[in-house]
């Protein structure tokens, strides 16, 4: 079994990257999903908020608003991520004999979790062609801000990563990057 990363900044394509293989057949696993599983679940919900002393009424945006606090976001962390381990070693022990298993973390570096995968793919964006993808998916730039905030640089990423795959131009031209870093595989 080799188990491995997708990386890379907000916006620059990670989640297609994650889909492709997904379409490909290869068990799949989203950071975000497991986000919007841990949001939709009442039980798990209600934990988290109740942890992090937040009202239920618009709870997303005044999670967003706290995330400036470096404070609130090392609470948000140590709440979320064992959740997100749970969930994760529930949903990758079902497909433990399969060769190659694809997993989309956005944050793979900066939480040092390199060391937990066999190879990493980092997906390279440009800042202004990825601030324009978030703005087409209704998030605004202040939040685009916020979470590049949290994030390295290009550069750094890319040092650390196994594969890099630019990705500047549509989704035709990832596709077929991704074809030949399947082929690499």
């Amino acid at each position: 079994m080799t188990k491995i990363a997708i990386t890379g900044n907000i916006g620059s394509g990670k989640t297609t990257a994650l889909n492709f293989f997904k379409k490909k057949q290869y068990f799949t696993l989203s950071s975000d999903e497991i986000i919007k599983h841990i949001y939709s679940n009442d039980i798990l919900r209600s934990c988290v908020l109740k942890t992090l002393n937040i009202k239920f009424n618009d709870y997303k945006a005044e999670i967003i608003t706290k995330m400036t606090s470096p404070y609130f976001n090392s609470k948000l962390k140590k709440t979320l991520y064992p959740i997100m381990n749970e969930i994760k070693k529930k949903r990758t022990y079902k497909h433990i004999t399969k060769k190659k298993l694809f997993f989309e973390i956005p944050l793979l570096f900066e939480e040092k979790l390199e060391k937990n995968y066999d190879l990493i793919i980092f997906i390279k964006s440009d800042h202004n062609i990825r601030l324009k993808r978030v703005l087409a998916k209704g998030m605004t730039e202040n939040y685009f801000r916020l979470m590049s905030k949290y994030q390295q640089t290009n550069s750094l990423k890319q040092i650390s990563s196994d594969i890099t795959i630019l990705n500047n131009g549509s989704v035709f031209d990832l596709y077929e990057s991704l074809n030949w870093c399947e082929r690499s595989l």
